[in-house]
């Protein structure tokens, strides 16, 4: 993942003056990207970023506050759904032991502000900043709901690999803990979220009234340290495979117990499960993204070849390149999946293997994986989206020896927007 850190080391010292870095014995990793702050570079980062992910569009929001879709007060109150999330950083009061009350801030803001410009990036919208805490929503009326869920879940993510691999450097150098972030996310239907105006005369302020926004914060504070930590909704609506999120446990009394659930209340009889999002598993699944080498093969994507993906609705219709997993197909879409750029490779066999999961797939196939047969030595397979879910396609890539050379996959979100809700609150009357 060399590009995605790369984009993530210019983002931080773009936010650091150059003369405090290049002053700075504790900068060492970002000594060369300091020199190139005045070369005017082609493309921004945050734009480098959103281009991996699929985004052309403009950003949805760059202000703080009211979401974009309430400016008129007039609609208010309103029914719409929305995405929350919420990230809370611990361990930047350290800072405080090192540095001066100045650079202290510095350092700080260009965390808080690398993580304002990532949830922007995928058209999260921040409402609030509260200390070291981020409240963001994601999703607007123009939105499926698949998508909010979808770019919320890529953006948390790139945040939680950000601190990994950028902001641990930063604080190793300076002989400081690393960073602990938390974040939860949660979805409410229309129904379950109310937006309207709190406060009196001119202190006010618009905001959601919804469970599940109440719930985002609650997640992140049962979110393990450097976790994601998502909602029933978010797993269920998505049909996310558990191959890309587990069950949280504690010990007690020399046993191993789960936590499933983030609200257990007997009496309201209200039940609703939480689970971990395993971020570094999703991310490590994005064929655009670099990987390590492993399990003996001598070739991986995008370095030496690349697995690309193109959709069409219509058959007369050309097809246009998807970006994988950056929002939801609809069903009975035309995908045709590409190997390219493959030239240093001795190629003597590909084989293309579907790997379908969910309910909805379990519930229609015989077989959830099978090799493509048709495509056999093809460079290029064709395929029909049919279920709701996070898919693959797989592609295996053998020498003229028959010696599987290279395997990647690449992903696909599939959402005809008709899944159920868990529903918690109480209905309006009348």
């Amino acid at each position: 993942m060399s590009q995605l850190n790369d984009i993530f080391d210019r983002l931080f010292a773009s936010k650091i003056p150059t003369e405090v870095i290049l002053e700075s014995q504790q900068f060492s990793v970002f000594e060369n990207l300091a020199k190139s702050h005045d070369i005017e570079q082609v493309r921004p980062p945050i734009e480098e970023l959103r281009s991996l992910f699929g985004k052309e569009n403009s950003i949805f929001s760059r202000s703080i506050g009211t979401h974009p879709d309430f400016l008129d007060t007039s609609i208010l109150p309103h029914h719409q759904y929305v995405c929350s999330l919420f990230l809370d950083i611990s361990g930047s009061t350290k800072l405080g032991l090192k540095f001066p009350l100045s650079k202290v801030r510095l350092y700080k803001n260009a965390i808080l502000s690398t993580a304002i410009e990532l949830f922007q990036a995928f058209d999260g919208h921040i409402h609030r900043l509260q200390g070291d805490a981020v409240f963001a929503y994601f999703g607007h009326k123009e939105m499926k709901k698949s998508d909010a869920i979808i770019n919320a879940l890529n953006a948390a993510s790139l945040m939680q690999s950000y601190n990994k691999h950028t902001l641990s450097k930063f604080f190793e150098e300076n002989k400081l803990p690393p960073l602990r972030i938390r974040i939860g996310i949660d979805i409410g239907d229309d129904s379950e979220v109310l937006w309207s105006e709190y406060g009196i005369g001119n202190v006010t302020e618009v905001t959601s009234t919804s469970i599940h926004t109440d719930l985002a914060a609650k997640l992140q504070s049962q979110s393990p340290r450097n976790r994601i930590m998502i909602g029933e909704n978010v797993y269920n609506y998505l049909d996310l495979s558990d191959k890309f999120f587990d069950v949280k446990t504690h010990t007690e009394n020399g046993d191993t117990v789960e936590d499933k659930y983030v609200l257990k209340d007997t009496n309201l009889y209200a039940y609703y499960q939480m689970r971990v999002f395993n971020w570094e598993k999703y991310l490590d699944s994005f064929s655009s993204l670099p990987k390590s080498k492993s399990e003996g093969r001598i070739y991986s994507s995008p370095t030496d070849f690349e697995l690309i993906c193109s959709v069409k609705k219509e058959e007369d219709e050309p097809f246009k390149k998807y970006c994988q997993n950056s929002y939801s197909l609809e069903k009975g879409m035309h995908l045709r999946f590409e190997l390219l750029n493959y030239a240093s490779m001795p190629i003597g066999n590909i084989k293309w293997k579907v790997i379908n999961y969910g309910t909805e797939a379990e519930q229609s196939e015989s077989g959830l994986e099978y090799f493509m047969e048709q495509s056999e030595g093809e460079y290029v397979c064709e395929q029909s989206t049919a279920y709701t879910g996070l898919h693959f396609m797989e592609c295996y890539i053998y020498n003229h020896g028959g010696n599987l050379i290279a395997k990647d996959k690449f992903g696909i979100f599939i959402n005809d927007e008709i899944r159920d809700f868990r529903r918690l609150g109480v209905p309006e009357s009348g």
